[in-house]
């Protein structure tokens, strides 16, 4: 009993940093850009190729042990948290 409780709470802990860990990665595919005019802020690229490349980059971070023992489906919800959350308009510049 004691284990199964040890291993939930390093399960918390390795996914408390998945959405940083997500959002870096739809950066790399491009899912999430810097702003066009400042630079200084990240907004959505509103490209459903980066974004399927973003999930498919999750995908396989996940299947080389990446987010550890987060079932896939976790991954694919965070994801989707990370770029349905993401700026549409820079904050700095609209």
């Amino acid at each position: 009993m004691q284990s199964n409780r040890g291993d939930e709470t390093r399960r918390k802990i390795m996914n408390a940093h998945m959405p940083g860990q997500l959002e870096e990665i739809a950066r790399q595919a491009e899912a999430i850009i810097p702003c066009k005019i400042c630079r200084n802020n990240y907004v959505i690229a509103d490209d459903s190729d980066a974004e399927s490349k973003a999930y498919a980059m999750a995908t396989n971070a996940w299947k080389c042990g990446e987010f550890r023992s987060a079932p896939l489906e976790e991954v694919r919800r965070v994801m989707k948290s990370v770029l349905d959350s993401a700026n549409h308009r820079c904050p700095s510049c609209g």
